[in-house]
């Protein structure tokens, strides 16, 4: 086995051991709330959320103190789909995964919910190591039609190469909600 495929070997098996951790620490999760007409991101704690939101940010911290997620989710007022962006990084800071996950409903499709996915790996440098791009239903059987077919948001976004320019970009300031290590 070749070194790419011995690296992004261990990648998927980090991510995958970061999702389980988030799953099973999920109130350790940072919570911050873009509100309409604020400039400043507000945390919600104890499921206090404010009446209006426009886009929500999860971020969560491994044992260490350091970022090692941060979920970007645009708030859908109609509740006819959704988008995530996930980016997870290693104990250096880097990116080495991102997801853009997205829904819509769409009746011409058995279960009416049309799911897209894309999910990239980054070898050290931000390179990308591999790339997986599915159109499936809401139990995961892929569609074989194109995405433009259905009504997906059209949202821009930016893939960070690293966890502070991902806090910066999102105008999330870790000083005043991260604690220090």
């Amino acid at each position: 086995m070749g070194l790419p495929d011995s690296t992004l070997i261990k990648l998927k098996v980090n991510k995958t051991a970061i999702d389980k951790y988030i799953a099973g620490h999920s109130k350790n999760l940072i919570v911050l709330v873009k509100v309409p007409g604020k400039k400043n991101l507000i945390r919600v704690i104890n499921e206090k959320w404010p009446d209006e939101v426009e886009c929500t940010y999860n971020i969560m911290t491994g044992q260490s103190g350091k970022v090692i997620f941060i979920d970007k989710v645009p708030y859908s007022e109609s509740g006819d789909w959704n988008v995530e962006y996930k980016h997870y990084f290693d104990v250096d800071g880097n990116t080495y995964s991102f997801s853009k996950e997205e829904s819509v409903f769409d009746d011409g499709v058995k279960g009416g919910v049309v799911r897209f996915m894309l999910l990239k790996y980054y070898e050290r440098n931000f390179k990308t190591l591999n790339e997986i791009i599915r159109l499936t239903d809401k139990d995961g059987k892929l569609i074989k039609r194109d995405k433009a077919d259905f009504d997906f948001p059209d949202y821009k976004y930016t893939i960070y190469n690293n966890v502070d320019a991902c806090l910066n970009g999102y105008g999330i300031n870790a000083t005043q909600f991260l604690r220090p290590l």
